[in-house]
């Protein structure tokens, strides 16, 4: 393994570590309404998405979910250890991939839907809300929103689930959401930058025609 290079736990924790750091309000449009999402990241979840609970074979330094990443930061849960479980290729590896990308992908196109999964030609016990869908470099990401468990508004989301896309598509028949603004919120700075608008393009356009007219 050539160095941290090679080594998507570390990648995968480090991106991680980076978005608790920062919330983003997706807001889309549907049947004249303007809903908002604000997507959260906590530290307390990675371990779940890193796929850590397929990691039964191994015996890892226990730790409280929330120190798992800076555990792997500080180099004491290591790429090395956990490559080493049956389970990695196939259960693991593919979800710690979907991490290292997730801020990039967050940030440019993706597709966006209304998570129904009783709509799918197969059974999937992941219970959430949206989900995102990216096709970046020829690979199809896929990432599941949830919302918030602790008594917060209904527009407060976290990610449940991130995972390269195997055999099962999970866009299919999935009802499209699309987003007309993107923003994200440096929480303790409190520092915003857009990172795509439709609203403002729209509203523009509308003054023009308008003027146009008038």
């Amino acid at each position: 393994m050539d160095g941290q290079a090679l080594d998507i736990l570390y990648q995968a924790a480090s991106v991680w570590n980076e978005l608790t750091e920062y919330s983003y309000a997706l807001t889309y449009g549907y049947k004249k309404q303007l809903y908002t999402v604000n997507l959260t990241f906590s530290l307390e979840d990675f371990p779940h998405l890193a796929g850590f609970q397929y990691l039964r074979d191994l015996s890892l330094p226990r730790y409280n979910p929330r120190k798992t990443a800076d555990r792997i930061l500080d180099h004491k849960i290591t790429f090395e250890q956990i490559i080493k479980s049956e389970q990695y290729e196939n259960l693991v590896k593919p979800r710690l991939e979907a991490l290292t990308r997730l801020k990039d992908i967050i940030e440019k196109d993706f597709s966006f839907f209304s998570y129904m999964p009783r709509m799918y030609p197969f059974t999937t016990m992941v219970k959430a809300d949206y989900l995102i869908s990216s096709h970046l470099d020829t690979t199809n990401f896929v990432f599941i929103i949830k919302a918030g468990s602790d008594g917060a508004a209904k527009c407060d989301y976290l990610c449940c689930s991130a995972f390269i896309k195997g055999d099962r598509d999970y866009e299919c028949n999935q009802r499209t959401r699309t987003i007309l603004k993107k923003e994200r919120l440096h929480i303790s700075s409190q520092e915003s930058k857009i990172l795509y608008d439709r609203l403002t393009l729209t509203d523009n356009t509308n003054s023009s025609d308008s003027s146009d007219n008038a």
